[in-house]
């Protein structure tokens, strides 16, 4: 008889709230109990609570170096109690300090995914107090003898065909024309550790890639940080939970989010990415162009409102973009189905993959 496992998920950014909440639903469905610790960080609680989601909280802790070792002392005691507690035998994660070093030292089951290269030495120490790191086969570093890479990217366990269908109501919630254009702009407040140093576009490159999309229809801008004046009035107002619906019916997503860039790449819309780190999975999206990459300089930043531009022209946009959207989940699996497979055929599961990767194709 199969052992039905009490599973830990855990969170902190709100993508990784999407990145497992169908895993969530199927491990539920074959008779598994699921439990979940979030980090309180921008949306992620309303994500929660909007999903119908039970969890309990983990401190947050503030930039100083103090804060961050002292967060770091009292999560990894929070983790541990948590898991007497419920008596959890297992946990899925993306890499955590606070999961990697509770389940290690109570010698659980722990399997956590990454998909950032430059988180650097994190993913490196507390990747190693894992059971398993799984990465995409577009992750660039190495971490350890036994990773296991699979046939996709951590936007593919939420907006994979087989588990979103964008809704159609989104020129409703815009209050937008049926079929009318519209560009979604993206500026992040790089205040995340591997964004340490990096500043993005100009406001006077903000202003000018407003003035030139609007030519081609309207604009939307999503933003972390306060806009300068004139530019407050392009600022989105719909529920968070309706971005990916609004992202799958723009003309173009231009920003410096890896992970919105990624999404409207993998929903097939083309994406321009500005950012002075680029990624395995953002590099893997551009050779299927579906995503262009460009760095901070003001030659690039000026070079990235041209492409886009020259992308709202193209006459054969959709057609394009649809092919190869085609031709890149043609070669990519269902993720989510993939690690419902590792996690319930544990550990058997790991030594499969490390024996032959090409056993994923199944899932696909």
């Amino acid at each position: 008889m199969e052992e039905k496992k009490r599973i830990l998920i855990s969170s902190g950014h709100p993508a990784q709230v999407h990145n497992f909440k169908y895993l969530k639903e199927e491990l539920e469905s074959k008779g598994h109990e699921l439990f979940w610790l979030a980090t309180d960080k921008d949306i992620s609680r309303y994500l929660l609570d909007h999903y119908d989601i039970e969890y309990s909280l983990l401190e947050k802790p503030t930039k100083r170096i103090f804060s961050k070792f002292s967060v770091l002392v009292k999560n990894v005691f929070r983790t541990i109690n948590f898991i007497r507690t419920h008596k959890i035998n297992f946990a899925v994660s993306r890499v955590s300090p606070y999961i990697s070093v509770a389940c290690f030292l109570l010698n659980i089951r722990h399997i956590a995914l990454t998909d950032t290269e430059t988180a650097g030495m994190y993913d490196k120490v507390f990747g190693r107090l894992t059971s398993a790191v799984l990465t995409s086969t577009s992750f660039k570093r190495f971490l350890r003898d036994d990773q296991i890479r699979f046939k996709g990217n951590i936007e593919l366990f939420y907006l994979h065909p087989n588990r979103f269908q964008a809704k159609d109501d989104v020129y409703e919630i815009l209050k937008n024309s049926e079929g009318e254009p519209y560009v979604i702009l993206r500026f992040v407040n790089w205040d995340a550790y591997h964004d340490k140093g990096l500043s993005g576009f100009t406001d006077k490159n903000k202003k000018k890639a407003v003035e030139e999309f609007s030519k081609y229809g309207r604009v939307f801008i999503t933003s972390e940080n306060e806009l300068p004046e004139q530019l407050e009035l392009f600022r989105i107002n719909i529920p968070p939970e309706r971005m990916h619906d609004v992202l799958a019916h723009a003309k173009l997503f231009f920003g410096e989010s890896a992970t919105m860039a990624s999404e409207s790449a993998v929903l097939g819309r083309p994406a321009i990415f500005l950012n002075e780190n680029w990624f395995g999975s953002t590099d893997e999206e551009q050779d299927y162009g579906l995503l262009f990459s460009y760095k901070e300089s003001n030659g690039d930043q000026i070079a990235a409102i041209v492409k886009g531009v020259e992308l709202l022209r193209q006459k054969n946009l959709e057609v394009v973009m649809k092919k190869n959207r085609e031709r890149f989940l043609s070669d990519k699996i269902d993720t989510t189905a993939f690690l419902l497979w590792f996690i319930e055929n544990w550990p058997e599961s790991k030594q499969i993959m490390l024996d032959n990767p090409d056993y994923q194709d199944r899932f696909k």
